[in-house]
């Protein structure tokens, strides 16, 4: 079960080596327009290559770009998962650490993966050659010359084909651990949220030490004077406005 997913995500390979370049010799033909056919079809495929080509190394080059920000932004986390698993127990942060460091592993193998195919020089294609029209040899015939083009197009593509399929092969193995880390990644913040129920807020504690040294001035409640402190003796009064007459009365008198 262990081997298999190591498989999966490419950390074991049977065959790490590369691979075997297509030995096929071309029989000449003595026909013109079936030597024009032969180029046709064999410009296909080498086309087809080509396109085959360009947008694996696009793909494995977004892959690096979309991993490297979204694993900057995951190591984010780190001083934020240190600060608040102060007051988680040893049970809940175990397994916490565990699917953080799953989860980055992965994006960061993604970067691995994907990024072999951007090192160009690992890489070497066959390419048409100077060397078929200028060597003292060269085709004196529309036919020899057809016939020579194409044995150059059937080795191109031989040659070429396995590079683009490791390619092409880095590019799967790097979605394959792309996928699992975003995966990982939704367990992980889900975690996080569940764990922050079991969160036991303490209430900080100061503790003080030679109390006897520090010096407090504590006022004395009993023996407090007030100074200017001004009173006053309120009495209420109504005043009857039909009759004129006050039957009561308010005097405020300040002492």
């Amino acid at each position: 079960m262990i081997l298999k997913y190591l498989t999966y995500i490419g950390l074991y390979e049977e065959n790490d080596g590369d691979a075997e370049i297509i030995q096929e010799v071309y029989e000449p033909t003595t026909s013109i327009e079936l030597a024009k056919r032969y180029l046709i079809y064999l410009k296909e495929i080498d086309n087809y290559q080509k396109d085959r080509r360009i947008t694996i190394e696009n793909k494995n080059s977004q892959l690096v770009g979309q991993a490297s920000i979204v694993t900057s932004i995951f190591a984010l986390f780190v001083p934020l998962l240190i600060g608040s698993l102060n007051g988680v127990s040893l049970m809940i942060k175990i397994p916490l650490i565990i699917i953080f460091i799953f989860v980055l592993f992965h994006y960061l193998f993604t970067i691995y993966h994907a990024i072999k195919t951007l090192k160009i020089n690992r890489y070497t294609y066959a390419t048409r050659n100077t060397k078929t029209v200028t060597k003292l040899n060269r085709a004196e015939t529309e036919l020899d010359f057809l016939n020579e083009e194409v044995s150059d197009l059937v080795f191109t593509i031989n040659q070429t084909s396995p590079i683009d399929n490791k390619k092409g092969g880095n590019l799967i193995l790097g979605t394959r651990c792309f996928e699992i880390a975003n995966f990982g990644f939704g367990i992980f913040t889900l975690a996080i949220i569940l764990s922050a129920f079991s969160i036991n807020k303490e209430i900080p504690e100061v503790k003080i030490k030679n109390i006897e040294e520090i010096k407090l001035a504590i006022p004395d409640t009993l023996n407090t004077k007030l100074v200017n402190f001004k009173s006053k003796d309120t009495i209420t009064i109504k005043i009857d406005t039909l009759n004129n007459k006050v039957n009561n009365y308010q005097i405020n008198k300040t002492k």
